[in-house]
């Protein structure tokens, strides 16, 4: 009951992510830029920006493996298909026809996916489920480097942003704005969602005590 309670969690996690990211695209203020490549593919070829984002994401979880010198986890591809999935059903469905041309609401929605993006990252993080292979490359990073969290999104972002850029997708000012603040809104956050992890992590140190 425990594992299906926080496998819950988990999946909300990546729904309300998804959810971000896809107000951040309708905003108008630019594409995040993890996205912004993915953006720039479906420009070009005949397929959606979930679809693009699945394909990204399997090769990845390839190259993660190639850096830890472990087996492909290949049970990522879970919530890669629930990001994927999830984000073409808001970007398509829910969201396909609003349109924001007030400056005020551009931000609010900006800012409410950008918020959303963060807490969605970091409590599907908190569980003991597979991670997508993007948030988990950033913590192979965060281990290899020991740079923070936030440094190391910021440097990988950046450098997302400009493949897309050259992709032809729509890079503007809140593309930056994503690359600056999504890893230090994620580092708060993920401090914010600590009690999520205690649910599966108390009962060992417990046990540990004991011995």
């Amino acid at each position: 009951m425990k594992y299906l309670f926080l496998f819950i969690i988990y999946v909300a996690g990546l729904v309300v992510s998804s959810l971000g990211l896809a107000l951040i695209i309708k905003s108008g203020l630019g594409v995040g830029p993890g996205d912004s490549i993915a953006v720039g593919l479906s420009m070009h070829f005949p397929v959606t920006v979930g679809s693009v984002m699945i394909v990204a994401f399997v090769i990845l979880l390839l190259v993660n493996a190639k850096l830890e010198h472990k087996r492909p986890q290949f049970e990522s591809l879970i919530p890669i298909i629930v990001r994927g999935r999830t984000l073409d059903i808001f970007l398509y469905g829910m969201l396909d026809t609003m349109e924001y041309e007030a400056w005020w609401a551009q931000w609010g929605i900006f800012s409410l996916g950008l918020l959303a993006t963060a807490i969605g990252i970091s409590v599907y993080l908190r569980t003991p489920f597979p991670r997508i292979p993007l948030d988990h490359f950033m913590m192979i990073m965060n281990e290899k480097t020991n740079q923070s969290k936030s440094r190391v999104r910021i440097f990988s972002e950046s450098g997302m942003a400009l493949i897309g850029f050259l992709l032809g997708a729509p890079v503007g000012f809140g593309t930056l704005i994503v690359a600056l603040l999504l890893g230090p809104l994620i580092q708060w956050s993920f401090q914010w969602a600590r009690p999520i992890a205690a649910l599966w992590t108390q009962p060992k140190k417990k046990m540990t005590q004991k011995a």
